[in-house]
């Protein structure tokens, strides 16, 4: 006599139980053996509609499940935070990229991205989103771009240069005609410049000037100025200077 195959399901004859099949593993089992699977979804526990066995059943993902924070602990009277140091230069500045306004920020580059975007963090960027001048200034070190401390330091006594980064467009070269000669300067009056350091560009795509340790003094300008020949573009995608206060190296 032939037997019908029933799984792990169980027979009482006395207490007939429904079978069912685990939507999971296909095996039959009694009805009242499955379950059914849940996960999380947003804070709250989803029924799936799969009956599973027990072998089969998944404990919930937390991964899936949102994570609700606390509220933020309440804040007391007349707090007394920590003073920053206010002697060095770079501290005092506490000038965020987003910060820049049209006073800060010096230059005849103002085409493409504008003076702003060779100071707003990001080194890997094309042309058209540099500081740029589409058609060089024709003379020696007549196209620039810089930052102006002036009444932001303390005793506004601008800040010591100490090394500088420039970085060209990932697209393009700093001067369009090829390499060319530059000069990173300081000021007082952004009237007579002084070249704390001078070289020339390799005349690559996405080339990086950093120059470092560089003996200066204070001034309330500093700039990186380009020759240019009145036809090939010039155009910088950063320029960050490192100054040096009593507390440290610091990138302004």
């Amino acid at each position: 006599m032939a037997w019908r195959p029933h799984g792990r399901a169980s027979v009482d004859r006395k207490a007939p139980r429904a079978w069912a099949i685990c939507d999971s593993c296909s095996m039959l089992y009694n009805h009242r053996d499955l379950r059914f699977q849940y996960d999380w979804a947003g804070n709250r526990l989803v029924n799936q509609n799969f009956l599973v066995c027990e072998q089969c059943y998944d404990t919930p993902q937390e991964q899936l499940r949102t994570i609700i924070l606390p509220a933020d602990p309440e804040p007391i009277r007349d707090p007394r935070p920590e003073r920053a140091d206010t002697y060095d230069p770079v501290s005092v500045l506490a000038i965020s990229n987003n910060q820049l306004n049209n006073d800060l920020v010096i230059g005849s580059m103002t085409q493409g991205g504008g003076l702003k975007a060779a100071f707003d963090s990001n080194v890997n960027k094309p042309f058209f989103l540099c500081a740029a001048t589409f058609v060089s200034v024709t003379g020696i070190l007549g196209n620039w771009i810089g930052r102006n401390w002036n009444g932001i330091t303390q005793n506004n006594a601008g800040i010591n240069a100490s090394g500088f980064t420039a970085t060209a467009p990932n697209d393009a070269k700093f001067f369009g005609g090829g390499s060319c000669a530059y000069a990173f300067q300081g000021s007082n009056d952004r009237v007579f410049w002084i070249s704390i350091y001078s070289g020339f560009t390799a005349g690559t795509v996405g080339e990086v000037i950093s120059i470092q340790n560089i003996a200066s003094t204070n001034y309330l300008n500093h700039r990186i100025a380009f020759t240019g020949d009145g036809i090939n573009s010039i155009a910088i995608a950063q320029l960050a200077i490192t100054s040096v206060g009593n507390v440290g190296t610091s990138e302004v």
